[in-house]
């Protein structure tokens, strides 16, 4: 939906989806209605609404999109992650195991800004390869094997579309 911004959040290892319309309307595991303000009253210190029900909320960050909440004095394991972030995970997690050549694809369309490597270098699991921009953003694609890099199909500056080939990694 346009406008709709995303977010899978995992309290505990459940996980939950979230979307917020352009109107702050926000819908929760495919059920709307949903009125949350958060408000900080201090530093990582939070007054969370839900619904007309007030919480007390502390915040710590723990490293990208992992946090720790503290609500009413009952702690939550949490992760955040947007529509992208995911998309990108699950595609590095669907490509990773095959055996022979690995092609790297786009995940999404973008324009090719940085390739750091070259053919015939040696590369391990989840060094950078290629950044791509794509919606103003630069995303960093990683390997997802460790071997040789075979063949560069792209070029700094060239625009790809979603799944076009950028590299073969050869284990």
């Amino acid at each position: 939906m346009i406008g709709t911004t995303t977010y899978t959040i995992q309290i505990d290892g459940t996980e939950i989806d979230v979307q917020i319309d352009r109107n702050n309307e926000i819908t929760v595991q495919g059920k709307p209605g949903y009125v949350i303000d958060l408000i900080e009253v201090d530093k990582n210190r939070y007054s969370l609404l839900i619904n007309g029900s007030s919480h007390s909320m502390t915040l710590e960050r723990k490293n990208e999109g992992k946090f720790i909440a503290n609500i009413n004095g009952k702690e939550y394991q949490c992760t955040v992650e947007d529509e992208r972030s995911k998309r990108l995970r699950e595609f590095i997690a669907d490509t990773a195991g095959t055996d022979g050549p690995v092609e790297i694809t786009a995940p999404m369309p973008g324009m090719v800004i940085d390739i750091s490597v070259t053919e015939g270098e040696t590369v391990n699991e989840n060094q950078p390869l290629v950044v791509l921009e794509a919606m103003k953003m630069e995303n960093e694609i990683r390997s997802i094997i460790k071997g040789d890099i075979q063949t560069i199909h792209i070029e700094t500056g060239q625009a790809v579309e979603k799944g076009q080939k950028l590299i073969t990694i050869k284990s």
